[in-house]
C-alpha cells in the first residue's frame, strides 16, 4: 500500500478513536503533547490535519500517529495502515504494491464486489417511488431511468439494517462513506449523497468506479485517479465509436439508441448500441484508459476503416476539445476516420435531447463533417472542418486536383504533388515544393523546391528528376511546362475570386440605390414641410417615445457636412434603451458615412488612414470602450485635428526617428454611457440626450415589444424608410449656412457655459436649414459664394428639439438625481405629508438602499432637502425644502418662444445685404 493511498483511506477521526481522544462540539481536544487544562488542539476532518494553539504542534494523520507513538515516520505508516485494514502491512516507498499477513485476507470482498453491492443499493433506489426529487431530475433531462443503468444515493447505504459493520468499513476504504465533519463516532454521509450515479466498467465488465452527478448542480467522481468506463469498453467488432463530452450526454445517446442510426462508407443504416457510444470526463478528460480501449479496438483488418465521431458541445470548449482529442486518436491510429458533429451553438447533447425530438440526432450525424488535419496541425492544434461528409473537398481542374493541403498534377508517366499549394498573392515568381514520382513504382520519388519562373532552377530540377526517376529530360519537361501551364490558370482564377470576394465586402459597406429610389428620394427632399415629414418617418423606425430625441440625434448626426459638426452624448440607466436610440438613428445613416465601434484605444485613433474620420460620424456604442482614449477624442471634438509626435525605429539600422501624425476631421462624435460626472468634459463639448425613463414611456415599448412578437410590425416598410433616408442623406450637397436673426437669438438664463451652447443652438438652426436646402433661399455675397437662408421654421423645429437639452444643461442636478427629487416631490405629495422617512421612499420609489443614500445626499448638499431627525431605528426624517425649482428652469426656457414669437411678428424681413458689409 502506498502512502498517498494511506492517506486517501484514513482519517484522522480514525486515528483520535484508537487513541480514545474525542473532540468536542468545536472540533478541539486537550492537547496531548505538553500540559493543557482547556482544549487548544484543533482537528480538521476535511483535511485531515490538526493544529494545537499552545505548542505549536501540527501535521496530518500520519505525523498525529507518529507524534503518539514516538516513532519514526516509517513505523508510524506500519501503525497507520494497520488502522485501516486491522492488517500488519509492509510499506513500500517505490511504488511497488504492499503485502498483505492477514490469514482471514480472503474473508474481504474486492473493490469491484463492493462498488457493485453499492451500485445495486443505488439502482434500487432510482426505481423506488420515493425520492421525487430524484425521478424529477432523470425526466427533466430526458434520461429513462426504467431502461438504462441509473442508480440514485439517497443517503441511506450506511443506515439500511442490512448493512454490516464491515461492510460499512469497505464502503468507508472504497470511498463511498466519509466520516462525520463533527468527528462523532460511528457516524458517516455517503459520497454521492443526492446524486444520480452511474457505473463506470473495467474490461470484463466489472464495475470499478462510480461517476455521480448531483440533481441540483456539480458532479463527482471517487477519490482518486478515474478508472473504468461508460457505458462500457468498446467491441472490437463495431466499425463506429461516438465519442461524448461527459456521461450524462452519453447516457442521452443511449436513451435513444433504439431509434439513433449512422451511416456507414457503403450507405446502410447501421443501429447504435452501447458499445458504439464512449464517455470522456470533460474536454480534457481522455484518460489513459480510454486511449488504450481505442487502441483495441482500433486495431482492424487492412480493408477495414474504422471511425470516430466526435459529439462535443457547441461551444469554445467544445470546440478546442475536438481539435485536441482529434490529434490524439490520430496519434493512436493513423488510419483511424475522424469526424465530427456539427452541434448548434450552446447545445450539448442532453440539451438537444430535452428541446426536441430523437430524430435530431439522427439529423446531426448523417450531417457530419470530416475532420480535415493539414501540414500545420501537426505543429499546432488547428484543424478545419471540410464541407463533404466522407472525404476533403476536391476541387478539379483538368489535370489539376486541389485540396486544402495539397496539389496534385497527372500525366501518363508522372504524379507531381505540390505540398503546401502555391502563393496567390504574387505573380513574379511561382515557387513550389514537389514530389515527382513514377507512376508504374510509387518508390522511385524526387523532391525539391524551386521557382518554375527561374530557367535555372528549372532547367537543374528537370536533369536531376530524369536522373533519379530514370527516364527521358523530355518527359519530366512536359510535365513541369504543363503543370506550370496550369498553376498559372488556377492562381489567375482564385486572384479574380479574392477580388470579387473583396468588392462584395466593399458593397456590405456602402449603401448604394438604384436611380429610381435615388429619383424618389430626391422627391421626399422637395416635399413641404420636410421636417415635418422627417419627424414622422423617425417615428415609424421602432423609437417608441423617443421621437424627439432621435430626430435631434439626426440633425447632429447631419452635422458632419460643416467644417465643425455637433457631438452627442446617450444618458440614461442601465437597460433604459440608450445604445437602442444610437443605434436606430445610425441605421438611417449611409454606412460609407458612419464608423461605428466597441472599443477606441489612443494608438487606434492616431493610425488611422487619411480622410478615414472626414465628413463622417464616429459612434462610440459605449463610452467605457474609449476610455483609454478621451483626451484625444475631446480634442478631435473641439478642434477637428489632433496631433503627436512618435518615435519609429528602423528595424534593419536600429535607427530611430520622429513621426509626426496627424488626424483631420471633420467628424461627428456620438456615445452612449450612464456615468455623465466621468464623461463632464467631454459631454461639456455635445448635445446631451437623456432617454425618456417614465412609467408611460416603459408601457409603450412593451405594447411594441408585443406587437414585434405577435408579427404586427412591417418590418419591410420599415426598411424601405430607412432606405429612403440614407438615399436623401446621399443627395446633401454641403453648403454654408446664414442666420439673418441670430444677433436676436438668446439662450434661457441658467444655462451653463453659454458661449459654447450657443454655438452648438445655432448649428442645430444650420443643419436643419441645409436638410431643407430645396425650400430655403439661396443668395450669393459679393465674392460669388453661395450660402442658404434659415428662416423661423428652422429655429422653431431647433427650439422644440433642444428644449429638453436646454433644460438639462440648465439644471445643476445630474439627470439621474433630477429625476429622483421629481419623483420624490411627486410621491410626498401624494402622501400629504411635509416630513418622509427615507425607508418609505424606498420602498414606494422600489430603489437600492445605496443609490437613495447618493440621491438624498445629493440633495442635501444642494440645500434641496433636509435632515430634520436622524434616528437609526425608525429612520431618518427628511424636509423638502424648495418645491419650484425645476418649474423656475423650464419657465426659464419660454425666452426662446418669446423671441421666436417677436420674430414673427416683425416679419424676419432682414436685409442680407448688411450682412455682407463690414
Amino acid at each position: 500500500m502506498e502512502i498517498t493511498q494511506i492517506k486517501q483511506r484514513l482519517s484522522i477521526e480514525t486515528v483520535l478513536q484508537h487513541y480514545n481522544l474525542t473532540p468536542d462540539r468545536n472540533r478541539q481536544i486537550r492537547c496531548p503533547f505538553h500540559a493543557d487544562d482547556t482544549p487548544s488542539c484543533r482537528i480538521y476532518p476535511e483535511t485531515n490535519t490538526f493544529h494545537c494553539f499552545g505548542c505549536g504542534a501540527t501535521g496530518d494523520q500520519i505525523e498525529l500517529v507518529q507524534r503518539l507513538e514516538g516513532c519514526d515516520k516509517h513505523s508510524a505508516l506500519v501503525k497507520a495502515a494497520a488502522l485501516i485494514t486491522n492488517d500488519e502491512l509492509r510499506i513500500t516507498r517505490n511504488g511497488a504494491s504492499a503485502m498483505l499477513s492477514n490469514p482471514n485476507e480472503e474473508k474481504t470482498l474486492a473493490g469491484s464486489e463492493v462498488l457493485t453491492r453499492a451500485f445495486a443499493h443505488f439502482e434500487r433506489g432510482s426505481k423506488n417511488v420515493k425520492p421525487k426529487k430524484a425521478i424529477e431530475y432523470l425526466e427533466s433531462r430526458k434520461l429513462d431511468y426504467t431502461n438504462l443503468s441509473i442508480g440514485f444515493d439517497s443517503g441511506t447505504l450506511h443506515r439500511i439494517p442490512a448493512t454490516t459493520r464491515l461492510q460499512k468499513q469497505e464502503y468507508l476504504q472504497a470511498g463511498l462513506l466519509k466520516p462525520d465533519k463533527f468527528g462523532r463516532a460511528n457516524n458517516y454521509y455517503t459520497r454521492f449523497n443526492n446524486c444520480i450515479v452511474f457505473p463506470l466498467l473495467d474490461r470484463s465488465g466489472n464495475i470499478v468506479s462510480l461517476y455521480g452527478r448531483h440533481i441540483e448542480s456539480g458532479h463527482h467522481y471517487l477519490e482518486g485517479e478515474h478508472k473504468g468506463l461508460y457505458p462500457g469498453y468498446p467491441k472490437t467488432d463495431t466499425k463506429t465509436l461516438i465519442l461524448t463530452e461527459c456521461v450524462i450526454d452519453a447516457a442521452s445517446l443511449l436513451a435513444t439508441r433504439g431509434t439513433l442510426h449512422v451511416t456507414d462508407e457503403k450507405s446502410h443504416l447501421s443501429r447504435v448500441t452501447c458499445h458504439e457510444i464512449l464517455a470522456l470526463y470533460g474536454t480534457n478528460g481522455f484518460t489513459e484508459e480510454h486511449e488504450q480501449a481505442i487502441k483495441e479496438w482500433s486495431v482492424t483488418e487492412p480493408a477495414e476503416v474504422k471511425e470516430v465521431i466526435l459529439f462535443f458541445d457547441g461551444d469554445d470548449a467544445g470546440r478546442e476539445g475536438v481539435k485536441e482529442t482529434a490529434l490524439k486518436l490520430k496519434k493512436i491510429n493513423e488510419s483511424l476516420r475522424i469526424s465530427v458533429v456539427q452541434t448548434p451553438e450552446n447545445e450539448d447533447v442532453n440539451s438537444l435531447a430535452i428541446g426536441h425530438d430523437s430524430d435530431i440526432f439522427a439529423h446531426l450525424l448523417a450531417k457530419r463533417q470530416v475532420f480535415s488535419f493539414s501540414t500545420e496541425e501537426k505543429k499546432v492544434t488547428s484543424y478545419e472542418l471540410q464541407v463533404t461528409n466522407d472525404v476533403p473537398s476536391v476541387t478539379r481542374n483538368s489535370s489539376l486536383v486541389t485540396t486544402p493541403d495539397f496539389m496534385r498534377y497527372e500525366t501518363a508517366h508522372l504524379i507531381i504533388t505540390l505540398w503546401g499549394g502555391i502563393e496567390i498573392h504574387t505573380v513574379n515568381r511561382l515557387r513550389a515544393t514537389l514530389h515527382i514520382r513514377h507512376i508504374a513504382n510509387e518508390y522511385n520519388s524526387f523532391r525539391d523546391t524551386g521557382d518554375l519562373y527561374s530557367h535555372s532552377q528549372t532547367d537543374r530540377l528537370i536533369k536531376q528528376a530524369a536522373e533519379k526517376l530514370e527516364i527521358s529530360t523530355g518527359t519530366v519537361s512536359e510535365a513541369i511546362t504543363g503543370l506550370t501551364k496550369e498553376l498559372e490558370e488556377y492562381r489567375q482564377r482564385k486572384r479574380e475570386e479574392k477580388r470579387q470576394s473583396e468588392a462584395g465586402k466593399e458593397k456590405q459597406t456602402v449603401d448604394r440605390f438604384s436611380r429610381e429610389f435615388m429619383q424618389e428620394a430626391a422627391d421626399f427632399l422637395k416635399t413641404d414641410n420636410l421636417t415635418e415629414s422627417t419627424f414622422n418617418l423617425l417615428g415609424n423606425i421602432g423609437m417608441i417615445g423617443q421621437q424627439d430625441n432621435a430626430t435631434l440625434l439626426f440633425f447632429i448626426f447631419l452635422t458632419r457636412f460643416f467644417k465643425n459638426p455637433l457631438h452627442a452624448i446617450v444618458m440614461g440607466s442601465s437597460g433604459s434603451g440608450k445604445t437602442h436610440l444610437l443605434q436606430g438613428v445610425a441605421a438611417t445613416v449611409p454606412k460609407q458615412h458612419i464608423n461605428i465601434t466597441t472599443s477606441l484605444s489612443e494608438n487606434t485613433l492616431y493610425y488611422t488612414p487619411q480622410d478615414f474620420f472626414k465628413n463622417k460620424i464616429l459612434l462610440q456604442e459605449d463610452l467605457e470602450g474609449a476610455y483609454s482614449a478621451l483626451l484625444p477624442l475631446r480634442e478631435l471634438m473641439s478642434n477637428q485635428s489632433i496631433r503627436r509626435f512618435s518615435t519609429k525605429t528602423n528595424s534593419r539600422t536600429g535607427d530611430s526617428k520622429q513621426v509626426y501624425l496627424q488626424v483631420e476631421g471633420p467628424v461627428c462624435v456620438a456615445g452612449a454611457t450612464t456615468k455623465d460626472k466621468v464623461y463632464e468634459d467631454n459631454a461639456n463639448r455635445s448635445f446631451l440626450i437623456q432617454v425618456e425613463e417614465s412609467s408611460k414611456h416603459e408601457a409603450q415599448v412593451l405594447e411594441y415589444q408585443g406587437k414585434v412578437a405577435a408579427g404586427l410590425v412591417d418590418f419591410k416598410k420599415y426598411e424601405q424608410r430607412l432606405n429612403l433616408l440614407k438615399a436623401c442623406q446621399l443627395l446633401v450637397e454641403p453648403m454654408e449656412v446664414l442666420l439673418p436673426f441670430a444677433p436676436q437669438l438668446e439662450l434661457p438664463t441658467y444655462v451653463f457655459k453659454k458661449m459654447r451652447t450657443m454655438n452648438h443652438y445655432l448649428t442645430l438652426i444650420k443643419a436643419i436649414t441645409l436638410w431643407n436646402r430645396h425650400g430655403r433661399k439661396i443668395t450669393i455675397d459679393s465674392e460669388g459664394n453661395r450660402y442658404l437662408v434659415s428662416n423661423l421654421e428652422d429655429v422653431e423645429w431647433a427650439n422644440r428639439l433642444c428644449r429638453e437639452n436646454l433644460l438639462r444643461k440648465s439644471d445643476e442636478l445630474s439627470g439621474k438625481t433630477r429625476n429622483f427629487f421629481e419623483s420624490l416631490k411627486e410621491l410626498v405629495g401624494q402622501m400629504e405629508v411635509k416630513i418622509f422617512y427615507a425607508k418609505d421612499i424606498r420602498k414606494s420609489l422600489r430603489m437600492h438602499p445605496m443609490t437613495l443614500q447618493r440621491n438624498i445626499t445629493e440633495l442635501e448638499k444642494r440645500g434641496l432637502i433636509r435632515c430634520i431627525s436622524r434616528n437609526y431605528k425608525p429612520g431618518h426624517e427628511y424636509e423638502i425644502i424648495v418645491w419650484d425649482d425645476f418649474k423656475v428652469l423650464k419657465s426659464g426656457m419660454e425666452i426662446m418662444d418669446t423671441i421666436l414669437s417677436k420674430l414673427k411678428k416683425e416679419g424676419s424681413s432682414h436685409h442680407l445685404h448688411t450682412i455682407f458689409t463690414s
